[in-house]
């Protein structure tokens, strides 16, 4: 496919540096000369100093011979136009990151075809959905829902007081165990596993499960059994993301703080959250903290828009008496450093839309992407085309790469944790966690194959 990408952000690199390696053509579109130059030193891909907004730039780029148009530029209004502009030179589908709720009201109100555009990507909305998943299994790390929410990743650190250390995986039996779940791999020291019956679990391990629904409060317990669900939550900054993900959560949690030192914006979002106490004051001060209740409460989430007030705000709700802590970021290098300082979740939101935007590009046979960088690893749902050779025989007779697992299979509407003797047939849906240099070989396996 020919993409346009305009924006050389987190989100724009990341996606010309996942579609590249995938073999697409990227024309990478940056109007900052310094990000400019960073982007084509980084990728393998072709970047145009300019603003996308120009139909100059967009010309240069071969918009009218495009398959499609990704706006992903730091101006809500800009990514629309250049969606408009596209769509007039006759770029075949467009993309645009929406975060103003009111250009997103405005999008709703009068049909995003009004305005060019096929989908919109809101990185604030989709943290907050994030976080209110980790908030519902207490101890994830990271979390992502597949199949209409019928199959979840979680994935877990193991403690020296978990049940699981030193099991082997084989004496994970079914019987012991009527709420199934499957470990798809493990993270040890950096490195990733994929598990086989003789591998065991150790202390340290991040372990990373597929498990329906239904199993996750029985998981959680076994998981971690000190660990509860939140019966009062603080979070810091009344940004988009916080003042939804303060609406959402007020809807299970009893008691949800909304802390917020510019007293206009406090006072703005305490007249719209009837059920959620707003404090205005700074999540710096151990004072203001204290009078939030911070040492009573099951987790401190930072969603302001400044990084390093949420890393250090959460590092002292911590210290102070916080059994959770969570920030979101939008420098992709944070999660390397959270651990020492004992943060317990870091969201990127800007990730997270490259995970939408991703499944958007790649279409047809996948229908939801989760991105894992810690590791390296995508966790893909994939439709199984008819005659594709994922079809023709049990799964422990597929020459599958050797990176990847199958993990779970909806059918009938029913979720089947993979086993070597399960076949995978056409139309189902099929949960993978594959590391990211294999997913073009496991998008192979799912396609009809061609004759020649």
């Amino acid at each position: 496919m020919r993409l346009i990408i305009c924006g050389a952000g987190v989100i724009g690199s990341n996606l010309a540096r996942y579609l590249s390696d995938e073999g697409h053509e990227i024309n990478l579109i940056e109007q900052r000369q310094s990000t400019a130059k960073k982007a084509s030193e980084k990728l393998d891909v072709r970047v145009i100093v300019g603003s996308a907004t120009e139909p100059s730039t967009l010309e240069t780029a071969g918009v009218a011979q495009s398959d499609m148009v990704i706006a992903v530029t730091n101006t809500d209004v800009s990514n629309l136009i250049i969606c408009s502009l596209a769509a007039a030179y006759g770029a075949k589908r467009r993309i645009a990151r929406v975060r103003d709720p009111s250009l997103k009201d405005l999008l709703q109100k009068f049909g995003m075809a009004h305005f060019h555009v096929d989908e919109i990507i809101n990185p604030d909305r989709v943290a907050a959905e994030a976080i209110v998943k980790v908030m519902a299994a207490p101890g994830s790390r990271e979390v992502a829902d597949f199949a209409d929410g019928k199959v979840l990743l979680r994935s877990f650190d193991i403690h020296d007081d978990s049940p699981l250390v030193n099991l082997k995986l084989e004496d994970l039996k079914e019987k012991d165990f009527p709420w199934p779940f499957l470990l798809v791999a493990i993270n040890r020291g950096g490195s990733i596993v994929i598990p086989h019956g003789q591998d065991n679990i150790e202390t340290g391990d991040r372990i990373y499960t597929l498990l329906p629904r239904p199993s996750l409060a029985e998981f959680l317990t076994f998981v971690h059994p000190s660990v509860r669900l939140p019966r009062k939550v603080i979070i810091y900054g009344a940004t988009n993301t916080g003042e939804s993900l303060a609406m959402d959560l007020s809807k299970t949690v009893p008691e949800v703080v909304l802390l917020e030192e510019n007293r206009v914006l406090a006072e703005r979002v305490a007249g719209s959250l009837n059920s959620v106490t707003v404090i205005n004051g700074a999540a710096s001060e151990a004072d203001i903290l204290r009078e939030c209740g911070v040492e009573a409460s099951d987790a401190f989430i930072a969603v302001s828009a400044n990084d390093h007030s949420n890393l250090i705000s959460a590092v002292l709700a911590k210290k102070l008496g916080a059994k959770t802590t969570v920030i979101t970021t939008q420098q992709p290098d944070y999660e390397a450093i959270v651990s020492a300082l004992d943060i317990n979740v870091v969201i990127n939101p800007r990730l997270l839309a490259t995970d939408q935007i991703l499944r958007l590009v790649r279409g047809g046979r996948i229908s939801t992407v989760a991105t894992l960088p810690e590791c390296k690893a995508e966790v893909l749902e994939l439709i199984p085309e008819p005659d594709s050779p994922v079809t023709k025989k049990p799964i422990r007779q597929l020459k599958f790469p050797k990176k990847s697992i199958i993990g779970a299979i909806i059918r009938d509407s029913e979720v089947i944790l993979a086993a070597g003797d399960t076949q995978v047939q056409e139309g189902e849906q099929v949960v993978v966690f594959c590391q990211e240099d294999v997913v073009p070989q496991v998008q192979k396996f799912f396609s009809k194959r061609k004759l020649l």
